[in-house]
């Protein structure tokens, strides 16, 4: 079981699926409100960056709690990190 899962079903329990359905849905890399969402939060999560700031080991840690976040997000919305790339692309909404 994913680490992501296995947070939902003792958060959750019984309905930790659901939880889990709502996140696919919600961040659905399938669309392009989805795309827009997980691009900026990949941006802002420093996806792709180091976390590391020398001499800052408060930075460092705030630093890798947010890309944390992202990749709880990320696993329950299906992706791997292969697909990281292309959130990086730029994404328009219409």
């Amino acid at each position: 079981m994913k680490p992501g899962v296995s947070w939902l079903v003792r958060l959750h329990g019984g309905r930790a699926a659901r939880v889990a359905r709502a996140f696919a849905q919600l961040f659905d890399p399938k669309t392009a409100e989805g795309r827009a969402v997980l691009a900026d939060l990949a941006r802002y999560c420093r996806v792709g960056r180091s976390s590391f700031v020398p001499g800052d080991p408060h930075q460092t840690a705030f630093n890798e709690g947010a890309r944390d976040v992202f990749l709880h997000i990320a696993e329950l919305a299906g992706l791997d990190p292969s697909d990281f790339a292309h959130l990086f692309q730029e994404v328009t909404l219409d």
